[in-house]
Order: structure tokens, then sequence, then C-alpha cells
């Protein structure tokens, strides 16, 4: 009975460190998987605010891109009325020199017709350059946009990263922890591409 007693004694030593030993790696396992549940955790708080920040931007630029299309449109509106008191002036110019007018009316007239032209070119570089404003703020915009999407990208890839780590946890799945890691791992691939736009 003493022989027993003492196989029966070291059995539940045995199995107790063995049971030790197990809650130890799992104890192990859990800090692992809350500290990179953490670090995803702060990554898509950071994609996030990156994406809204962008996003913001985005809208700020298209909005400046559309007060210069606004005033590119006046600028061709004047430069359209301008053209046509040009061309009234020439015409007139012209029929004065057919009827013969006196020099000081042609005079007149030619002071005329250089300041309309001055003033046709003048006006015509200013809508322009306007234009140049609004396509250089709509390019911009766009590629604000695209660091956004970028963002927007690792915002998801991030949040369910750290879904199917509270799942592996709470079932002890490891393999849900190692899926967890990879879709972080292409999460942190978006975030660095909505800093550098390596990827399109």
């Amino acid at each position: 009975m003493g022989q027993e007693s003492l196989e029966a004694h070291d059995l539940i030593e045995s199995v107790t460190e063995s049971l030790e030993e197990r809650e130890h790696k799992r104890d192990e396992w859990n800090i692992r998987v809350a500290l990179t549940t953490s670090i995803l955790a702060v990554l898509a708080a950071l994609s996030n605010l990156e994406s809204e920040q962008k996003t913001s931007e985005a809208i700020l630029l298209k909005n400046s891109a559309i007060f210069f299309q606004a005033k590119s449109s006046d600028q061709w509106s004047f430069y359209q009325a301008k053209k046509i008191k040009l061309h009234m002036s020439e015409n007139q110019l012209r029929l004065e020199k057919i009827m013969k007018a006196p020099a000081s009316d042609l005079t007149k007239l030619n002071g005329l017709v250089r300041k309309y032209k001055a003033q046709v070119k003048d006006i015509r570089k200013g809508a322009l350059d306007f234009e140049k404003k609004r396509d250089d703020l709509n390019d911009a915009s766009e590629k604000a946009l695209r660091h956004h999407h970028s963002f927007a990208i690792s915002v998801v890839c991030f949040q369910v990263s750290i879904v199917l780590s509270s799942m592996a946890v709470m079932l002890r799945r490891s393999m849900l922890w190692y899926v967890s890691i990879g879709l972080g791992s292409i999460g942190l691939l978006a975030f660095s591409n909505g800093y550098f736009l390596f990827l399109r």
C-alpha cells in the first residue's frame, strides 16, 4: 500500500507540474496575443487619424480648385467681352479708313485697338494662370485621396486583425492569431503605402 500511495502521489505531482507548465505556456501566449493586439489597435488608430486628415485635405484642395475654376470662368467671360470690344473697334477703324475719316479719329481708334489688344492678352494670361492653379489643386486633391485610400485599407486590415486576435484568445486557436498577424502585416504595408505611395 505504501508503494501505491507513493506512485499516486508522484502521479498527482506530475499532473500538477504538467498543468502548471501548460498554464504558464498559455499565459505567455496570451501575453503575446495581447501585445500584438495592442500594437494593432495603436496602428488602427493612427491609420484612421491619417485617413481622416487626408480626406479633409483632399476636400479643402478640391474646394480651392473649384474657387479657381470660378475665377477662370469669370476671366474667360471678361476676355470674351473685351474681345468683342476689340473686334468692334477694329471694324470701326476699317470703316473709318474706308470713309476717309480725319486722322485724329483714326489715331484715337488705333489707340483704342491697341488698348483692347493689350487687355485681351493680359486677361487671357490671367485666365490661363487660374486654370493652371485649378489643375495643380485638382492633382494635389487626387494625390491626397490616394493617400486616404491606402490608409483606409490599413484601418480595415488592422480592425479585422484585432477581431481575429480576440477570437484566437477566446477559442484558444493559435492559427487565428497567425492569420491575424498576417492580416496585420498587410495593414502595415498599406499604412506605409499611405505615407509613401510606392504602390498604386
